[in-house]
């Protein structure tokens, strides 16, 4: 008699559970359907938590009508620079780059003065000291060079675009300039003997079953080879809107979805990208007012009264915007991609209300 009372006491808790997880998935969409719907998103919302709730809908391709899908690949922007450190981490791992040397150490024609004195740390930290060269890249292109800047060689670009007099000490200003992870993948490459891309590939991408993401050239629409289910960014309201910025080819892009986004974060904690050490490092805030670590940032959220440190990362380019929150501390993520332009912060601020439905305040 005790035996069958406690095996329907079992049984009864396991289905007041799967209620109540049902329930939860239940109000965690609903919630973003309304907010989603409220603001006419364009994109892709996927949570994943103690049930993973998602969220597609809008237009993948305004010239072909063509909807966006839950595996819809989207221009990663500045998410690239968290790609960027964590290969650059995994070389560390096995000896090849040391963050605390000098570049010049892998880059022996670099100029001396500068070489010297930047670390692999600036670069990942974005405070080098360089100045912001590679503007000069985009207004050459404009003015209808684009042929020309694109022909060159990375060592070449490095030369014309990410050598210039420093105008801060190394180390102590953050400054967001582009010429920093230039000189990382030029770095990578002459380090490693790969292609930045590869390294990225094997290093981040394989090594988090990130089996939708990879790297493109010029642009995502055009790239060869040619990529399937891709977001081209445009603006609703103009219909000559449509296309995001193009790169020369010595500048590596890359691609990605909302759910890859969220298995990089659980392959990092899971141990499959970095060792313990190496991601204890790695998610280090390294510039505290600005939150940013190596290649991305990193928060402190208050969810539901308590602190926690929360992955926030965010890119774009053109219209085309990700932001991608993940809390190691409940292994619960938020991953938000589109290509009409979406304010980051408002997303953001979203992820941070489904925490706390997700952690039971909301």
């Amino acid at each position: 008699m005790l035996v069958r009372q406690a095996l329907l006491a079992g049984i009864a808790a396991l289905v007041f559970g799967s209620v109540q997880a049902e329930d939860q998935a239940a109000g965690l969409q609903a919630e973003i359907e309304n907010w989603a719907q409220s603001r006419a998103f364009n994109g892709v919302i996927l949570f994943d938590g103690d049930q993973d709730v998602r969220y597609v809908h809008g237009t993948a391709d305004p010239e072909t009508d063509r909807p966006l899908t839950i595996d819809t690949r989207f221009q990663t922007g500045s998410v690239e620079k968290y790609f960027a450190a964590i290969t650059v981490f995994a070389l560390v791992e096995q000896g090849v780059l040391d963050l605390d040397a000098p570049i010049s150490d892998y880059l022996p024609d670099y100029r001396a003065d500068t070489g010297s004195a930047v670390t692999l740390r600036d670069l990942l930290t974005n405070r080098s000291g360089l100045p912001n060269d590679m503007v000069n890249a985009f207004r050459r292109i404009a003015s209808g060079e684009a042929e020309r800047v694109d022909a060159m060689s990375s060592t070449q670009a490095v030369t014309e675009f990410a050598s210039g007099d420093l105008n801060q000490v190394p180390g102590e200003v953050f400054d967001y300039v582009l010429v920093n992870w230039l000189l990382v993948q030029h770095i990578v490459e002459q380090a490693s003997g790969m292609s930045y891309a590869d390294a990225r590939q094997d290093f981040v991408f394989t090594r988090a079953g990130m089996s939708q993401s990879g790297g493109y050239i010029h642009d995502l629409g055009s790239t060869e080879p040619h990529v399937l289910d891709v977001a081209i960014g445009f603006d609703p309201a103009d219909a000559n809107g449509q296309g995001d910025y193009w790169t020369p080819q010595w500048f590596k892009g890359s691609y990605t979805t909302a759910r890859d986004l969220q298995r990089l974060e659980r392959a990092l904690d899971d141990g499959d990208v970095l060792n313990p050490d190496s991601l204890g490092e790695f998610r280090s805030v390294q510039v505290p007012d600005s939150r940013y670590a190596y290649g991305g940032r990193f928060s402190t959220w208050e969810l539901c009264g308590e602190q926690f440190a929360v992955s926030t990362q965010a890119g774009s380019n053109g219209a085309s915007n990700m932001i991608s929150a993940y809390l190691p501390a409940r292994r619960i993520g938020a991953a938000m991609t589109t290509n009409v332009d979406t304010s980051q912060g408002q997303m953001f601020e979203f992820a941070h209300r489904l925490f706390e439905i997700e952690l039971g305040c909301g």
